[in-house]
């Protein structure tokens, strides 16, 4: 997966590391951490690193609730690293379309913790998936919109997925995929393609 990466990236696309562990506390409770490290240009710049530690539960009829624990850091044009601590609630509705994907749609609520704390954004989005053989298709689109400041309510983020994953063990799946992410800057959208691997542990 790296060396598949390393060719795209010469093109200065982005490559993104995803990590993540899961264990069910129960038939409706689960827990989990994940990593994702995000490179610019050459592995070597890396310029954001996220943390998630999460409770979900299912609440029956396809709704689930989760909690989060969120840590980003990220690395300034001046080289300095700023960190951010949030609490995250969420919403999701899963349901099936016979013959075609399992969808889900869920919206995350971000509150900063870090000076000054208040409401920050809100990222709806929308999940779809399929088997093939032993290969699952996932596609998604994940929107980030403002709580705060000057532009709130104001939708300014926007990213694309498209991810194939299949299992290497009982416990261990790995994935590759692609990404497209734009930022409304200065009234207009600014975009870039990436790169990202997936390795999750169930346990």
């Amino acid at each position: 997966m790296l060396g598949m990466a390393g060719n795209v990236l010469a093109n200065d696309w982005q490559y993104w590391s995803t990590w993540s562990a899961t264990h069910p506390v129960s038939k409706k409770e689960q827990v989990s951490a994940l990593t994702e490290i995000y490179f610019r240009g050459i592995l070597s710049k890396d310029y954001v690193y996220d943390e998630y530690v999460t409770y979900g539960r299912k609440l029956g009829h396809g709704f689930s609730l989760l909690g989060q624990l969120y840590f980003e850091s990220v690395k300034s044009a001046d080289g300095k690293w700023n960190g951010t601590r949030s609490l995250v609630a969420g919403l999701s509705y899963a349901f099936e379309i016979p013959k075609a994907f399992a969808v889900k749609i869920e919206d995350r609520f971000f509150y900063r913790l870090s000076s000054p704390a208040e409401w920050d954004y809100h990222r709806p989005r929308l999940y779809l998936t399929r088997g093939i053989g032993p290969i699952i298709l996932t596609l998604s689109d994940e929107m980030r919109i403002d709580l705060s400041g000057e532009r709130a309510d104001k939708f300014f983020r926007n990213r694309i997925y498209a991810n194939l994953s299949t299992k290497i063990s009982p416990s261990v799946m790995v994935g590759l995929g692609y990404l497209r992410q734009s930022d409304k800057i200065g009234g207009s959208w600014a975009s870039f393609d990436g790169v990202q691997s997936l390795v999750t542990v169930n346990f």
